[in-house]
């Protein structure tokens, strides 16, 4: 290894270990403490936090009081050197939310809109980021970046999106210029993801505290459907920037897949609820536990068999579900699912379904732009 990839892989390794220790336990870290644990010297150790202290990532600690000589000056990371703003368009729902260097959710909000895409970006480039900012009482300096995770393909050679049927996109779009744009108005990265792969990447740190990550299938169930897919801790995309996408299945039927047969259109809550003489956008105001438990069984029935059937070809360690419906529906949703998965495969073949709400996916589309900018001060 050059000498030059050595300094940053050393840089790398100083500021994942401090990071992580306190996420773990809330600790401050002493230079001791790293040279044990990662085996750097003392010397070049000094230079990696001087260097750190410079660019303002970290700063100092508490004092660590010895048994002999003096105390010894811990360390930490800046919690308020760096935020990042992310928008999850949901169909009818617009997640908001702040985030942290330590990917923490510092400020969230949810906003009802149109269901049309284009529109919203707008919105969004327009006022919704500054007054986010402003709501969130960050200041517009420590922007780190923007992110927007949104219900459509996304195609990062060519910046198109497509496939996007419940928010008004049913062509491929090009969205460079729009990126451009924001980018020039607030001087920062701008990162546009498919909503089910920004809240896999969320759920994934959540859980890892950005160490390595496993396998996981996550399932995004709210006004639509989609799907996400990590392997060995990397996100999977496919050849065509649709991994995992699942809408289109068509579930319990031998017809050829056509409007009104696919499984968004099946058990999309907003389908679902309209099939029960419920608006969606009321949520279960009004609505009996028996409804809910009805409403909750019908979808769990359809969704383990989705479950199972792609879990049986990538046999995953950890399987999600994520979005409005674990806030409408709640414990009986998920336990309705665990229980048809486990008919499907008696031999307890698959794990338990975990939940993640929806602002998983706030966490990761902005801290994909948080580890954009940490990476680059660690290149630097």
């Amino acid at each position: 290894m050059i000498a030059a990839q050595l300094k940053i892989a050393n840089r790398r390794e100083v500021f994942r270990y401090m990071r992580t220790k306190y996420l773990r336990t809330g600790e401050d870290t002493s230079k001791a403490e790293i040279a044990k644990q990662t085996g750097i010297s003392n010397p070049t150790l000094m230079k990696i936090t001087e260097f750190f202290m410079e660019k303002g990532l970290l700063e100092a600690g508490g004092e660590m009081v010895l048994s002999v000589g003096r105390p010894s000056q811990m360390l930490k990371v800046k919690r308020d050197c760096m935020y990042a703003v992310g928008f999850l368009l949901e169909g009818m729902y617009l997640f908001m939310g702040v985030v942290d260097i330590f990917g923490g959710i510092v400020f969230r909000k949810i906003l009802e809109v149109e269901r049309d895409m284009m529109a919203v970006s707008r919105q969004i480039r327009d006022g919704l980021v500054t007054e986010v900012l402003s709501e969130a009482g960050i200041d517009r300096r420590k922007l780190a970046g923007i992110g927007i995770a949104v219900p459509a393909s996304y195609d990062m050679k060519t910046r198109t999106i497509s496939t996007g049927r419940m928010v008004k996109i049913d062509r491929e779009t090009y969205m460079g210029d729009y990126i451009d744009e924001m980018e020039a108005m607030y001087h920062v990265p701008v990162f546009l993801e498919n909503d089910a792969n920004a809240e896999c990447l969320g759920a994934s740190n959540m859980r890892n505290l950005f160490g390595e990550g496993g396998d996981m299938l996550l399932i995004s169930l709210g006004t639509g459907i989609g799907a996400a897919l990590m392997l060995d801790g990397k996100l999977r995309r496919g050849f065509h920037e649709r991994c995992g996408e699942i809408w289109c299945n068509v579930p319990g039927s031998r017809e050829p897949l056509g409007p009104g047969k696919t499984l968004e259109d099946q058990i999309s809550l907003q389908e679902v609820f309209k099939k029960y003489g419920m608006e969606y956008r009321d949520g279960v105001k009004g609505m009996s536990p028996a409804i809910r438990r009805r409403i909750a069984e019908d979808i769990a029935k359809e969704l383990a068999v989705v479950i199972h059937n792609a879990n049986t070809l990538i046999d995953c360690q950890d399987l999600v579900i994520c979005g409005q419906v674990i806030e409408l529906l709640g414990e009986p949703f998920l336990e309705a699912v665990n229980r048809h998965l486990e008919e499907l495969m008696p031999l307890g073949s698959h794990p338990k379904v975990q939940v993640e709400s929806p602002f998983a996916g706030i966490a990761g589309i902005a801290g994909t732009c948080i580890e954009y900018q940490v990476e680059r001060i660690l290149e630097s």
